[in-house]
């Protein structure tokens, strides 16, 4: 699965409503933090400018709707999915690229 770095803005005029449906989500175990094809690995709070980073894995842009379109459709989080890569992959992926590189004469 892909590693993700998602933001989100929480508009301030849903905060406290979204705050108090997210106590009850996570009191009810959470269960959309983990199905087939997504799972979360950290969600921070920044509450004091209405955001969020969540790092997550996804199988696709379907995973991700299904884990975050309720916050949006019930409180309008507004969120920004951005692939991210382990180090391994990007040590893997700069070394083919300097090989490439190599072979042009760079």
């Amino acid at each position: 699965m892909q590693f993700y770095v998602v933001t989100c803005a929480v508009p301030a005029e849903t905060q406290d409503e979204g705050y108090t449906a997210f106590i009850k989500y996570m009191e009810d175990g959470a269960t959309m933090d983990k199905f087939e094809g997504f799972e979360l690995i950290a969600r921070l709070h920044m509450p004091e400018s209405g955001e969020l980073c969540i790092i997550c894995k996804a199988s696709d842009s379907k995973a991700l709707f299904k884990h975050f379109m309720f916050w949006r459709s019930a409180f309008g989080c507004e969120f920004l999915y951005r692939p991210a890569l382990t180090c391994a992959e990007m040590v893997e992926m700069q070394k083919s690229h300097n090989s490439e590189m190599e072979e042009k004469g760079f």
